[in-house]
């Protein structure tokens, strides 16, 4: 069973309303400024039958001084039309919400919902309905055909056969907290200590809406009226305190504040969770959080820019890339295979490249490479091939020319070698397998 209050011609009380309906309930949905439905279930092992429970809402209300309308139904869509068309006291028992709103206009349908298409009140117009009692004798199958879904909602709510939850207003949580300290504090041991309680509190709030942190700001007030603010953002979720609070350990181990602490404020951005899904036929990757720890620590060693995966850069530049945080996924991009053609034999080479290339003093004669000599690589040139001429971003200060050989040496194996052509320096790039 539901009550709803309808407060005419005063489309601004719904904090009154809100009151009053927390008095019985702390689970109200407010469907207007000035309605408000409740679920009056519970209440009747306290305060008994229905009526004694609209008895004890109209006390409530004449000691507010709100003359309103209040419908008890058995759902809370024929509870809110009730209380919105009939003045007083409505009490309706199951069963009887069909009888109860026949004699209400169709248009007190479009009323209660907003987001009907106005052209099918029309629609009823010439078809002669008038009234809900006419609407609900329509057949279903026939309304379904010419209205469609909209036109079977628009039945149902006239004939009482709605059956359906409250909805109720989300309530907005809150993941940012804080601590003032009655003393400062210099060290970091004490201060990690403080704020593995402020995180495990976060936490508890994050995984009770089934979400998880994508971003950490944390907000230090030192001494002197200063402040220090650090941020980390996660490449994938993070929900556990124990893994945030390792993380912003690494990171103040290197970045700490500059002076002690007196007061700090941290705050979680949320974001959906990232599922993962592991196969069978692929091996087992290392958990997102204990990956994001290592990078952390190795980041503290050989700093933030030398880690990562390397990505090729938009460039024509040979063997350019840069580092970027990998993306955490937990499954493996399957490997492309390449389909053989009946008959045909497919015959390629492997460079295995020299990072950097070696530096090579070369003989030529004839503007062709005749003698190699490099860090390991020695030899009197028996083949070669090319040059071949790459240039590109002469326009930027990381312009690059260079003209390319592959040569066979006496001691049996196949090299690249390049020379750049503006500071005429020869390097060997790698040895073919």
């Amino acid at each position: 069973m539901f009550a709803a209050i309808h407060l005419p011609g005063n489309p601004s009380a719904g904090e009154e309303l809100s009151n009053l309906g927390l008095q019985f309930s702390p689970q109200i949905e407010q469907t207007s400024g000035n309605t408000i439905v409740f679920s009056i279930a519970p209440l009747r092992r306290l305060l008994g039958s229905p009526y004694q429970i609209a008895s004890e809402i109209c006390r409530y209300g004449n000691e507010r001084k709100l003359r309103a309308n209040l419908a008890i139904a058995a759902d809370p869509d024929t509870a809110i039309l009730l209380s919105r068309n009939f003045s007083g006291v409505t009490l309706v028992t199951p069963g009887e919400e069909k009888s109860k709103l026949a004699p209400l206009p169709v248009s007190a349908l479009f009323g209660h919902n907003p987001d009907f298409d106005p052209h099918l009140l029309e629609t009823l117009g010439r078809w002669g309905i008038k009234t809900c009692g006419e609407l609900s004798q329509l057949p279903e199958t026939g309304i379904t055909e010419r209205m469609g879904n909209a036109g079977v909602y628009l039945r149902g709510l006239a004939a009482g056969e709605i059956r359906r939850p409250l909805r109720l207003a989300s309530l907005t949580t809150s993941y940012e907290a804080g601590m003032e300290l009655e003393s400062s504090v210099g060290l970091l041991e004490p201060l990690l200590f403080l704020l593995g309680r402020v995180l495990g509190e976060l936490c508890d709030r994050l995984r009770s809406q089934s979400v998880a942190a994508r971003l950490l700001h944390a907000k230090f007030r030192l001494e002197e009226q200063k402040e220090y603010d650090c941020e980390l953002e996660f490449p994938v979720p993070l929900a556990e305190h124990q893994t945030l609070l390792k993380l912003l350990q690494l990171h103040l181990e290197r970045h700490g504040p500059p002076a002690p602490v007196t007061g700090f404020t941290v705050r979680l951005e949320p974001t959906a969770p990232k599922q993962l899904q592991g196969g069978m036929f692929v091996p087992p990757t290392p958990a997102p959080d204990k990956l994001q720890i290592t990078l952390a620590r190795i980041s503290g060693m050989v700093g933030k820019e030398n880690v990562g995966s390397p990505v090729l850069s938009n460039t024509h530049r040979p063997d350019a890339f840069q580092l970027s945080i990998p993306a955490i996924t937990g499954e493996l991009a399957p490997t492309p295979l390449i389909e053989k053609q009946p008959g045909e034999e497919i015959l390629r080479l492997a460079i295995r490249l020299f990072r950097p290339a070696l530096s090579a003093r070369v003989k030529v004669n004839d503007a062709a490479p005749q003698r190699v000599i490099a860090n390991g690589v020695k030899g009197v040139v028996l083949r070669f091939a090319g040059p071949w001429k790459t240039s590109g971003e002469w326009w930027a200060p990381t312009a690059w020319s260079r003209e390319e050989w592959d040569v066979a040496l006496d001691d049996g194996a196949l090299y690249r070698i390049y020379q750049e052509t503006q500071t005429r320096s020869w390097f060997v790039e790698g040895v073919y397998d």
